[in-house]
């Protein structure tokens, strides 16, 4: 399936940056691009796209995304870009004769809403359209600029930015048949260039289906406050449903800021995931060296590590570059970030007490540790397959541990902690066996 863009206009509420529309930046990468790199995660690659204002240099950018992403880009030229978006769309028609998808160069949506969409059966002479039927998170302002639509037992019944009676919001997402642009043609012989225009003239005609986004979010990129809405609503979406307590309400909170910063810099997720091993390697070091000074230190490092070690996928995901290997790679540093603090720990507690309680201490929780972490892979699938989305209400892992090391080192009670976390990770690792094991016993019917 192709996918057909258009970025013919001017934009001019963000032309102050210097930068035609489509290459404003939204968290490190353009908004032509996030649309882009989004569609390719559904299994698109072959896109035309339809270019105007500076088209130049959108064009020249293009070019250069294609060769780096190994997709297909045909450029569309619009040079009557000052006017309405149907005729944008109306370029493309020789490009098109099979069901495509078309959107705008500064909507963004999520993957699953866009995969659900391609994935949609549609007859030959349809369009579908994707609307948001629960639009409360839309300022009035934001309303008064949007097309309204009023849908009725699925089907869109009327279409227009002047709709008084509606029930709904057209987010500028569409799957579409060549029927479009029979429409489009229609819509302009009777004066009418928008594109709204073209998809009221089959819906008159009962041949336009909504799409129920199901209150999935989107964002229309079209000002700076909304460009501001767009970003924050980006990072909010990196929140994990399998996340602890610990993360939800204290790491991520700090990391989302930081990624913030680092997504715009020249750092790949799997540097990030270094920087987070390396301050855990040095947290150890400074916890095996004696006095309260060097453990406060050792515990200002740990805990930074764990926060990072939420950057490195956070960075992935805004940047596009999440691979089998980065996953693998930060599961891997972070063992050995693991069992060099708790040894770190160990090795402080027996040099104050040179005991086999402290060895024994050091021994289980850093096995205890270690397998925790080897579980939670398939536990945190069976998690999100019994929460089916919302939010874990409890999960031990790794951000607990490291908290629970973070305030015995600054409390001096390295023993206690050490106990602690034996008893904490080898109870919610015995747990863990006899949930999955449960699990496993009930798909097997007994």
């Amino acid at each position: 399936m192709k996918c057909l863009i258009l970025a013919a206009g001017k934009g001019s509420r963000l032309s102050n940056k210097g930068l035609p529309k489509p290459l404003v930046s939204v968290l490190g990468k353009s908004l032509i691009e996030r649309v882009i790199l989004t569609a390719k995660a559904c299994g698109i690659t072959d896109f035309l796209v339809v270019t105007g204002y500076q088209g130049k240099a959108v064009r020249g950018f293009l070019d250069e995304l294609q060769e780096r992403e190994d997709i297909s880009i045909i450029h569309v030229l619009n040079e009557q870009w000052d006017k309405e978006n149907g005729l944008s769309a109306l370029k493309a028609r020789p490009y098109l004769h099979e069901p495509f998808l078309l959107t705008m160069c500064d909507h963004l949506f999520t993957e699953d809403t866009l995969r659900a969409l391609k994935d949609t059966p549609i007859g030959g002479d349809e369009v579908l359209v994707c609307v948001d039927h629960e639009f409360e998170h839309l300022s009035s302002e934001e309303v008064a600029e949007a097309t309204k639509v009023f849908t009725q037992k699925g089907k869109v019944l009327d279409i227009s930015k002047q709709l008084q009676q509606y029930n709904g919001i057209d987010t500028g997402l569409f799957l579409c048949t060549p029927a479009l642009f029979d429409a489009l043609e229609k819509a302009a012989e009777e004066g009418d260039t928008t594109l709204s225009r073209g998809i009221k003239v089959l819906a008159t005609q009962g041949r336009v289906r909504a799409f129920d986004m199901g209150g999935a979010p989107w964002f229309d990129v079209d000002d700076e406050n909304s460009l501001q809405k767009a970003q924050q609503g980006l990072l909010r979406l990196l929140k994990k449903d399998t996340d602890g307590p610990v993360s939800r309400y204290l790491n991520r909170p700090i990391s989302l800021r930081l990624t913030r910063y680092l997504v715009t810099k020249d750092l790949s997720p799997n540097q990030i995931s270094f920087i987070s091993f390396m301050a855990a390697i040095v947290a150890g070091l400074c916890f095996a060296l004696k006095g309260h000074v060097a453990l406060i230190f050792g515990a200002l490092l740990a805990q930074f590590s764990s926060v990072i070690d939420g950057c490195d996928g956070e960075v992935a995901r805004l940047k596009f570059q999440m691979t089998e290997f980065g996953g693998w790679f930060d599961a891997v540093l972070d063992r050995y970030a693991d069992a060099c603090i708790l040894f770190g720990l160990t090795l402080h507690l027996i040099r104050t007490d040179p005991g086999l309680g402290s060895v024994a201490a050091g021994y289980f929780a850093l096995t205890g540790s270690l397998i925790n972490s080897y579980t939670a892979r398939r536990y945190d699938v069976y998690l999100r397959k019994k929460q089916e989305g919302r939010p874990v209400a409890f999960r031990l892992g790794r951000d607990v541990r490291i908290l629970i090391v973070f305030l015995g080192a600054l409390l001096d009670k390295v023993f206690a902690t050490l106990v602690i976390i034996a008893l904490i990770m080898n109870l919610e690792n015995i747990r863990r066996i006899w949930v999955l094991y449960g699990a496993w016993q009930r798909s097997k019917g007994h």
